[in-house]
Formats: C-alpha cells, structure tokens, sequence
C-alpha cells in the first residue's frame, strides 16, 4: 500500500468494478424508466452473468496472447476496457439502448476480474497474494457505493420526486450514465499511467521467456 502502482491499480478498479456493479444493481429500474418489459428486464439480468463471464475469459486469453507475442503490459487492458466503457454508458444515457450498453459494460465488468488477480500476481508477486488482492477487490464495494448509492441512487430520487414519486424516460438515468462515462474515463487515464510505469517490466517477461524457448 506504501506502493503507487498499488494505489494506481486500486483507483482503476473503483472506476470500473465501482460503476459496473453499480450498473447490475440497478439495471430493472433503469429498464423500467425506458419502458423495457419485464420479460425483456429479466433478459437481461440472465444475460449479465453470460456476458460477465465472456469478459472473465476474454480479457485473461487476449491479455496472454499480447503479453507472450508482444511484451504488452496487461494494464493496457484495463485501460482499453474501460475506454469501452465509457462508450457504453454514453450509448445507455444518449440512446436508452440497455441491450448494446448492458452487453458492452457486462463484458468489460468481467474482464476488470481476471485482469486484476493476474496484474496484482505479476506486479506484487505471489508471497502476499490473497491480502494484496483482497484489499485491492474492496475496490468493488467501495466504489458501488459511491456509485450506486451517492450517484444513482440520489439522483434517481431528485429526478423521482420532481415527478411525483416515479420516473419515466431517458432522463432519469442520462446524468448518471455520463458521470458513470466520466469515471471510467478517469480510470483510463489512471490504468493509462499504470501501464507505462509498468511496460519495462512487463517486457521483460518477453525476453525471459524468448530466452526459455532459445534455450530449450
């Protein structure tokens, strides 16, 4: 934690998981307020957990492939998911599209799960694994907090109670997915940070490995 790379990893997942979670625990009444359908609300919430767990096997498969062909530091992951994110919360708030929006976040949300553990892995090393993680993972909570209670929560109501107690339309929810877009945002420029105070060493697992593989 007296680490910057610790805290720079820790501000990228407060952004990411904060707003993805955040998104998942509110994603009926954000469907209500668009006039989704129950059965098309539900839909969705099954299809979070498939879109979830692609993201969870595609960002561990892809960010190995480019680490082990290229030397490219996992972090710049983090940061290109997230710039997806952004894209898909301004499709939510400008569109009212919770299908593209939900799909983009929902695959992103996961990948931040396998990019994480490998990160804090290969940064902190293995020794203190299960604290450094941990404490890195209270990120998620932390974040949906702020997020889903102080953000959208709040706004939702002030929205609500101008309306006299239910809101319906595009409005309900635009604020809050544009500062959820802006929060991503800024973990992009963090992860952005983290992946270049990282990129000397994550290139050199290249050449460790490129010298395996000529020894061998």
């Amino acid at each position: 934690m007296g680490t910057i790379d610790f805290w720079l990893l820790f501000l990228a997942m407060v952004c990411a998981l904060g707003s993805g979670l955040a998104t998942i625990n509110n994603i009926t009444q954000i469907g209500e307020s668009l006039d989704y359908s129950t059965v098309e609300i539900n839909t969705m919430v099954s299809l979070w957990s498939i879109w979830n767990f692609l993201g969870r096997f595609g960002g561990g498969f892809v960010s190995d492939w480019f680490l082990h062909r290229y030397g490219g530091g996992r972090p710049l992951f983090i940061c290109l998911t997230q710039l997806a994110m952004v894209v898909g919360y301004l499709i939510i708030g400008l569109s009212g599209n919770l299908y593209i929006g939900s799909v983009i976040v929902g695959v992103c949300y996961g990948s931040q799960w396998s990019l994480m553990p490998t990160i804090t892995s290969e940064i902190f090393g293995v020794k203190h694994m299960g604290t450094i993680f941990n404490t890195i993972a209270a990120a998620n909570p932390i974040g949906s907090y702020i997020l889903s209670v102080q953000v959208i929560g709040n706004i939702y109501d002030q929205e609500a109670q101008a309306r006299g107690g239910s809101c319906h339309g595009l409005h309900c929810f635009m604020l809050s997915c544009f500062i959820f877009a802006a929060v991503c945002g800024f973990g992009v420029i963090v992860s952005l940070v983290l992946f270049l105070r990282t990129r000397g060493f994550y290139a050199s697992i290249l050449q460790r490995r490129l010298k395996h593989l000529q020894g061998s």
